[in-house]
């Protein structure tokens, strides 16, 4: 096998994985940053809802009652999201377990993480949309909003310069959405930093004594070896050492990582995997009220510009609009007259007639929730990932009395609540409770200590020095908002501690 030497690995090059590669490689470190999805970028993408295109990057890890979506391609997610950049609400901070302990660790708060949020808004251009660039399928939301009682909120984005095309999740060909690509990985490769794409580390095994006794460790043996494969299946293997080793594949792929390890990181904590937290909330489809204008779905941004905070605080949720785009229709969930079947309802002459109006009048309303930490990953006996929820009840007691409220209020605003059925890939209605998200964090979230969680507050692995997790993994809890700003704007704050305890100068 052969063997590469580099000062800091780091795996993956989403929202996690960039800060750390810049800042270290602007502190004259040797960089090796290591993407398992293809070299891809704004001049590769297409304006296109073909699944063939859009399965290349986007994947899904598929459980019982949960899905999760991410992205594998060079930028992570940054190059399919919809640049909706939101600092977490303070009240996302203060969140506790059942035993009422706090789910984040004491150091860290929405004020102190706030200059890394400046940090990171600066970086991506994040500014607030103009009134005259909130898209039709936005005006139209606020309009049904103050029906039902709501205030909204202009949203922030990381654009500048948009055309309004609403190709935002299958890639920007304008470059206006400052993914990654634009700002810190160019950023980090002009300072010396190595982008290996296809490549997907497989295991972690500590060097120089690191199979000790923590307690009998020399910090000078903050070595390690990961093994990688380049290439993809028919590829060639590799092994990295290097003295720091920065984990940036996201909630599932650090997550899935780091239990493949566990046979060599022996004193791992056993949270590796549990508390994955992903604003779990609702998707609600309704028929506009007759004296509403149309909303016209299919045109310009994907994300609908606003966004209302009003139930924040009682319902701990924010409420947005979902394009009901064809391929969503398709893949993700179905529409129908509520009380028809579910498995006949989708043909015939009074579906036909619902799906000429889902483009102009039909809305979906998608709720963002500060939904406790219960989705699980864990390895089966071939390797595989597997998915659960450990505690289905609990999401489902903060689901019920939103779902309540806003059927009543959309009722009562003249809406026609629609019936929206989950399907997997054969078609096949999902078993309720469903639940989906783009925006799961927490598989190895920062904690006080290793009883209760798998990194300390500075990002490192607990019992393992040099081993950092940087990425959504370390997000303690759910947002009620996007996530990608404060994975950025923590991995900046990891990475200066990394650039300070390392004793060099950025």
């Amino acid at each position: 096998m052969e063997r590469r030497h580099t000062d800091v690995l780091v795996i993956g090059s989403g929202f996690g994985a960039a800060a750390p590669a810049l800042r270290l490689a602007e502190a004259g470190l040797r960089v090796t940053m290591l993407e398992k999805g293809p070299r891809f970028g704004p001049g590769d993408y297409r304006q296109t809802q073909d699944p063939k295109y859009v399965l290349r990057f986007l994947k899904g890890l598929t459980g019982e009652h949960l899905s999760l979506t991410y992205a594998e391609a060079l930028g992570g997610g940054s190059g399919f999201y919809e640049m909706v950049s939101l600092r977490a609400p303070t009240l996302a901070f203060s969140q506790r377990d059942r035993e009422g302990r706090r789910l984040w660790p004491q150091v860290l708060s929405r004020a102190a993480l706030d200059p890394w949020y400046a940090r990171a808004e600066a970086m991506l251009g994040v500014e607030q949309i103009p009134e005259t660039e909130v898209p039709k399928s936005g005006q139209v939301f606020s309009l049904l909003m103050r029906r039902m009682g709501f205030s909204c909120d202009r949203a922030r984005y990381a654009v500048r310069n948009c055309r309004g095309s609403g190709f935002c999740v299958t890639g920007c060909i304008f470059g206006a959405k400052q993914s990654l690509h634009l700002n810190y990985l160019p950023q980090a490769a002009a300072l010396g930093a190595d982008v290996v794409c296809d490549a997907e580390a497989l295991e972690i095994v500590p060097l120089d004594g690191y199979a000790l006794e923590p307690a009998d460790r020399a910090p000078a043996s903050s070595r390690y070896a990961v093994r990688c494969r380049i290439g993809g299946r028919t590829g060639v293997d590799v092994e990295y050492h290097a003295a720091t080793v920065v984990l940036g594949g996201g909630c599932v792929g650090t997550a899935r990582l780091l239990l493949a390890s566990r046979p060599y990181l022996r004193y791992l904590s056993p949270h590796v995997g549990g508390n994955i937290a992903f604003n779990g909330g609702l998707k609600m489809a309704v028929l506009l009220p007759h004296d509403m204008p149309d909303a016209d779905m299919f045109v310009g941004r994907s994300h609908p510009g606003v966004m209302s905070y009003a139930l924040l605080e009682s319902h701990g949720a924010t409420i947005s609009t979902t394009k009901p785009l064809p391929l969503q229709l398709l893949a993700a969930g179905r529409l129908r007259r509520r009380g028809s079947d579910p498995h006949r309802a989708w043909w015939g002459v009074e579906h036909a007639d619902l799906m000429r109006q889902v483009r102009r009048r039909a809305m979906v309303v998608a709720t963002l929730g500060l939904t406790p930490p219960v989705g699980r990953i864990a390895l089966d006996a071939s390797g595989a990932a597997r998915l659960s929820l450990d505690d289905d009840a609990a999401l489902l007691a903060h689901e019920r009395p939103l779902q309540t409220l806003l059927e009543d209020r959309l009722t009562r605003a003249g809406c026609t609540l629609l019936g929206v059925d989950p399907v997997d890939r054969a078609g096949q209605v999902k078993k309720a409770p469903w639940f989906t998200s783009a925006h799961q964090v927490g598989s190895c979230r920062m904690a006080d200590s290793p009883a209760d969680g798998v990194i300390a507050p500075d990002g490192q692995v607990f019992n393992y020095p040099g081993l950092y997790v940087a990425d959504g993994a370390a997000i303690p809890s759910s947002l009620a908002v996007n996530t990608s700003l404060t994975i950025l704007a923590n991995a900046e704050r990891i990475a200066d501690g990394m650039v300070r305890r390392l004793g060099v100068v950025a």
